[in-house]
């Protein structure tokens, strides 16, 4: 009987069903009280930045002020185009995963894979501001989702295009392959292989001088700074994020660098990946943040009795916790790479299963 419902929902109810959520949701956070500039970026993209928008070459990473261009740093039309990519996003996702996964799992997993993949609250949420997130993820499932190679990279540069420090998010799909196929090498390729991943990380952080402009380097490039990267973790981790009166959760700065960095590094992603991060804070909105997170992991345990974390999303969190200086900005960040994994997760789970 399952089944036969299921099979009866096709693509079409799927994004309208998808769009009407979005509304209910924007209408219930408005009348709780939450505002349409909640987070001081939205009204930031508003603005009319001829500067950024209009060259194209010269601002290729300002990617999200284009869009905001085309659509007339119009509010509504920012919120309708948000909720269009957010339905497209659920389309990818429900071919990609829930359509694989019904032959495979009870009614009860099938809900809760349901409420993880479609009706996560936060997801919801960046969907009825104007904020980049939800574009970025629109582009990381279609990566995920087009197997040509034409279209991966299409999507690859277009989520550079909105954030180009985003290519790091990539390393969840890739990461732990790379691992396994490291440590399966016969030995004679195991020093050369090293010697590649050095002389890279070298030229990463190589600073060079071209064109009149001094310490150039691929690392500077990402952290928009013209410090080592000592001195770019130094002063990441001193500066003022403006966090939210609630965020209680510490990020160390009143500890000795780079002492601190160890400790937030080994906390910050313990904490949102646990969810327990709701014991730092008295906001209730937050609080249903973390138990979002716990959800997501209890939810995935109960249906696939492992767990979504993987080396590339670990690392990952580890590097947005370097980058971040309060833990509202630092679950931000990382919601869209702990959202794509979940994702990426599922589509191997049914691809396991068929084997």
């Amino acid at each position: 009987m399952l089944m036969k419902d299921l099979s009866k929902i096709n693509n079409y109810k799927v994004f309208f069903f998808s769009i009407l959520i979005c509304i209910v949701f924007f209408c219930i956070e408005r009348l709780i009280g939450i505002d349409k500039f909640y987070h001081p970026d939205s009204l930031h993209y508003l603005k009319n930045y001829e500067s950024h928008a209009s060259v194209f070459i010269d601002k290729f990473y300002t990617g999200f002020y284009f869009f905001a261009r085309i659509l007339n740093y119009d509010y509504l039309n920012f919120i309708i185009f948000n909720f269009i990519i957010f339905g497209l996003t659920n389309l990818m996702v429900f071919n990609l995963v829930l359509k694989n996964n019904l032959f495979f799992l009870n009614r009860f997993q099938i809900f809760i894979l349901i409420t993880i993949l479609f009706f996560d609250p936060y997801r919801l949420h960046l969907a009825g501001h104007v904020l980049k997130e939800t574009i970025l993820i629109f582009f990381i499932i279609s990566f995920l989702y087009f197997k040509n190679i034409l279209s991966k990279v299409s999507f690859l540069l277009l989520s550079i295009f909105v954030k180009k420090n985003i290519i790091f998010y990539y390393m969840i799909f890739y990461c732990d392959d790379l691992i396994k196929k490291f440590f399966r090498l016969k030995k004679k390729f195991i020093l050369t292989t090293i010697i590649l991943i050095i002389s890279l990380l070298f030229l990463f952080f190589y600073e060079f001088d071209l064109f009149g402009k001094k310490n150039l380097s691929i690392f500077n490039f990402f952290s928009n700074t013209n410090l080592n990267l000592m001195g770019s973790l130094e002063s990441w981790h001193y500066r003022d994020m403006t966090g939210r009166v609630y965020d209680k959760i510490p990020n160390f700065q009143n500890t000795s660098f780079p002492l601190a960095l160890f400790y937030k590094i080994i906390t910050w992603p313990a904490l949102i990946f646990s969810g327990l991060f709701l014991f730092f804070t008295k906001s209730l909105l937050f609080k249903v943040l973390g138990l979002m997170m716990i959800y997501f992991n209890f939810g995935i345990y109960y249906i696939t009795k492992k767990s979504y974390l993987n080396i590339g999303l670990l690392i990952l969190l580890v590097l947005i916790a370097l980058y971040s200086t309060t833990f509202t900005s630092y679950f931000r960040y990382s919601y869209v790479a702990i959202y794509c994994s979940i994702v990426f997760f599922f589509k191997n789970f049914s691809q396991c299963q068929k084997n």
